[in-house]
């Protein structure tokens, strides 16, 4: 499993137990006005995002929401749509819609499912789409997920209302396959974030040069530039070991001149 892939899922298996709610209230409760309005913190997070769906979702059927919530959550909402496929305005809040982005992008897959993949399921008459969940895992037999809009009920179960985790069967007909994330692309923006340890020293030093020297050792610092122990210059910026060493030799000279 990528790191990519571990981050999703354990902000997607912290939501098991979330319901909906009856109306655009206590939406952060995990339980608290519970109903069947469709409404959920899922939509009200990603209405917020500019530019992700075609138009705001709150009150609309969430299982595709969901799946997508913890890759924004994660990464962000523009790293999020490369790794998900997603255009901007998108219609990836529909389960079909959601599926043939993965489609176009050569990464939907009918066997094989990996952690962090989207599961998508048919309808009972096996040909138009019904539901998607994230994959958690599978042991070769069965695959394990985490789904949204759902219920602990056997098979899909669309519509169910709730963050549960299940099971299947590999062979469970009604699975219809799986949209494999862009997991390279998370692990380039994880590289692009990431900081040398020069760089780190610099963007420090930088810091610390643009701070004032206080008042109280304005008056020290002078005289030690005036023994010799420094020379005044940089007076914020970091020193190594050897420099602090050097300064504390001068300064022990200048105490011993006659």
């Amino acid at each position: 499993m990528t790191r990519a892939a571990e981050r999703v899922l354990a902000l997607a298996l912290a939501e098991v137990g979330y319901l909906e709610k009856a109306s655009n209230a206590r939406l952060d409760s995990p339980t608290a006005n519970a109903g069947s309005g469709n409404f959920t913190k899922y939509a009200r997070d990603l209405d917020a995002v500019e530019g992700l769906f075609n138009g705001r979702k709150q009150g609309a059927a969430w299982c595709a929401v969901f799946a997508i919530w913890p890759f924004v959550r994660a990464f962000g909402a523009e790293l999020a749509m490369r790794m998900l496929y997603l255009p901007a305005k998108s219609l990836g809040a529909g389960v079909k819609y959601l599926a043939g982005y993965f489609q176009r992008a050569g990464r939907f897959f009918t066997t094989g499912p990996e952690p962090g993949d989207l599961i998508f399921f048919y309808k009972k008459d096996l040909t138009s789409w019904a539901h998607v969940g994230l994959v958690e895992r599978t042991d070769g037999e069965r695959v394990y997920t985490v789904e949204g809009n759902a219920s602990g009920a056997s098979g899909v179960t669309p519509n169910g209302g709730g963050v549960v985790r299940k099971s299947y069967a590999l062979t469970y007909d009604r699975i219809a396959g799986y949209g494999r994330p862009d997991w390279p692309a998370a692990e380039e923006g994880e590289e692009e974030d990431m900081l040398t340890g020069k760089e780190i020293v610099e963007r420090i030093n930088e810091y610390t040069a643009a701070l004032p020297v206080p008042d109280w050792a304005e008056r020290e610092l002078r005289e030690a530039v005036e023994m010799g122990i420094t020379d005044g210059s940089d007076p914020m910026g970091l020193i190594p070991r050897y420099q602090a060493a050097i300064m504390a030799l001068r300064a022990a000279k200048a105490e011993v001149r006659p």
